[in-house]
């Protein structure tokens, strides 16, 4: 007589394993649906001329974004417009530049605050959220196909592990261009919008000698870097005596020595709840989850192993 062998049981693992992926694939739609709907982040950037040519100490700017709007708020303190505009008119005097040296400085420029465009991240991050959706549909399907095995092939076990490797990697990859490099880009973008002011090759912005020192702090609720930015304003430099300034550093008493700017401020970004609570998710759901699945599944697995070396 034969004994019924029956139907094999399912691998308890691979049943918590799958339901942990439908979870996955539930949040990455929500956070995917919640970035259509709602606000990326809140950004603020705020300067200050500690010190400046002609009436520019004291002149104070702010500027605003809300992602969900792509729009830029700026404010600037009373008169604060007419020193600029005087400060601009003098600049302009003093240093018009030919169309290659405009050229040349955008080039500079670019190099100096090369950064994807807000656009561009966001539409890289939608695509990332795309591709982590479908990899935690694959491995569903990996880990469903040997539904009443411990485990599987070797072949099968290494694409399996890839495959859950690179859904970790993708998920992350979403959450670091929310919470970093968008502000980031967001702020080369701001950045990138002084006026065309050197014509050498070395300088990366408008400053000759520019010293910048700044501290930062980065949480899960937003980003703020303190700054402050300071050098000699080439735009306030005769074209004659350019070269001498890049060069060395004027001397108090001289002329150009006035072309001397300190620009202190604070860059700072909110970040939504739910993005902050998708790293929570993330942290359990592809950090913990899959270590505890693995750990299971290696205790399941070494009493068959021992099994098969009596």
């Amino acid at each position: 007589m034969s004994e019924a062998t029956g139907h094999e049981p399912i691998a308890r693992w691979r049943v918590i394993a799958s339901m942990t992926l439908i979870l996955q694939i539930m949040i990455l739609l929500s956070l995917k649906s919640a970035l259509e709907e709602d606000s990326w982040f809140v950004g603020t950037l705020s300067a200050t001329v500690e010190e400046g040519p002609l009436s520019l100490e004291g002149v104070s700017a702010n500027v605003t974004i809300d992602m969900q709007n792509d729009q830029d708020d700026l404010s600037i303190e009373l008169f604060g417009p007419l020193r600029l505009s005087h400060w601009q008119d003098e600049r302009d005097d003093r240093a018009a530049l030919s169309e290659q040296e405009i050229e040349e400085y955008d080039d500079n420029l670019d190099e100096a605050f090369s950064s994807p465009s807000p656009d561009t991240v966001k539409s890289m991050t939608f695509m990332v959220i795309h591709i982590s959706i479908g990899l935690a549909a694959l491995l569903l399907v990996l880990i469903c196909i040997d539904l009443t095995k411990q485990a599987s092939g070797i072949k099968r076990t290494v694409v399996r592990r890839f495959t859950s490797f690179a859904s970790f990697t993708s998920v992350l990859s979403v959450l670091v261009l929310i919470l970093f490099i968008l502000p980031a880009s967001w702020f080369a973008t701001v950045a990138d919008n002084p006026q065309d002011f050197s014509n050498s090759r070395d300088d990366v912005a408008f400053l000759a000698h520019a010293e910048f020192s700044s501290t930062s702090n980065l949480g899960l609720g937003g980003f703020t870097l303190d700054f402050e930015v300071s050098g000699y304003d080439i735009g306030m430099v005769r074209p004659a005596n350019r070269s001498a300034v890049e060069a060395t550093p004027p001397e108090p008493t001289s002329h150009d020595a006035e072309s001397y700017i300190v620009i202190s401020g604070n860059m700072r970004t909110e970040t939504p709840p739910y993005v902050s609570e998708m790293v929570y998710f993330w942290l359990v759901l592809w950090v913990l989850m899959p270590l505890a699945l693995l750990i299971q599944q290696r205790v399941a697995i070494d009493p068959h192993l021992r099994g098969l070396n009596r």
